[in-house]
């Protein structure tokens, strides 16, 4: 338990599983209360009462932030909880897999529906109420994708550039509400969604998907390995938090080194 964000009120997508979870649970570690959302309700609460049982600090909001009026919902409820609003961790992210030749009408919406639009309307009705508390934090989560290309992933790694792009310029129009602005790009990263998709396509157990998945490694990663959420969570808690004062429009790079 440490005291970093102590006193702080958090906002997290995504928290329902993965990096949002892992980011939810670090932040309430140190000392935010935190409201979890997740367009699967029913992973947010599970995820709320992992954290803590007794409900302390915790508030869980089932919410798709891809709609308007949903995220600003979401923002309310946090705010109505606990008082005001620190800092907003935009992890919520979707995937597609193909080339731009297999893209359809419905794919794009999809995909830009999470991982844009959705951070979007979390960031606009977010910015007013950090600016209420004289400021605050946003991280963005993208990909370390969104500046390394690779097949069959273009709608994907656009949108996660595209993340890049509306932190920079986030950044700029808050900076004199002093909210501080940025972005992280994971790597490769051990989550459940991809554990489960893994035991899916190949018809074994979860338990046989993550020992063989661990035991792959990452081959192009010089670290040889794909991250845990926490080691991704404690990139985002150090954007959040006021070890990052001076830091704003920035992306950091947490990828063991695969965009080297």
């Amino acid at each position: 338990m440490g005291n970093r964000l102590a006193g702080k009120v958090a906002l997290v997508t995504g928290a329902g599983g993965g990096i949002g979870e892992a980011t939810a649970r670090l932040f309430w570690e140190e000392g935010a209360s935190v409201a979890l959302v997740d367009k699967d309700g029913a992973a947010t609460e599970a995820a709320a009462r992992g954290i803590a049982a007794s409900g302390e600090r915790v508030l869980a909001i089932g919410a798709d932030l891809a709609r308007e009026d949903e995220a600003q919902r979401a923002v309310r409820a946090a705010v109505e909880r606990f008082g005001g609003l620190d800092t907003l961790a935009n992890v919520a992210g979707v995937r597609v897999w193909g080339p731009i030749t297999e893209a359809t009408t419905e794919s794009w919406d999809f995909i830009i529906d999470v991982n844009l639009r959705a951070v979007a309307y979390a960031s606009k009705f977010a910015v007013p109420e950090l600016a209420k508390r004289g400021g605050g934090t946003i991280v963005n989560v993208s990909s370390s994708n969104a500046i390394q290309g690779r097949p069959g992933m273009a709608q994907y790694d656009a949108t996660k550039a595209a993340v890049l792009g509306l932190t920079r310029s986030m950044a700029y129009d808050h900076a004199d509400q002093g909210i501080r602005v940025n972005a992280i790009c994971p790597g490769p990263t051990l989550t459940h969604y991809h554990v489960r998709r893994r035991a899916a396509a190949k018809g074994i157990s979860l338990e046989a998907a993550e020992t063989e998945m661990r035991a792959a490694g990452a081959p192009r990663v010089p670290l040889k390995r794909q991250a845990e959420p926490r080691e991704i969570a404690y990139g985002i808690l150090f954007l959040a938090c006021d070890e990052s004062s001076y830091v704003t429009g920035a992306t950091l790079m947490a990828d063991g080194g695969l965009s080297a």
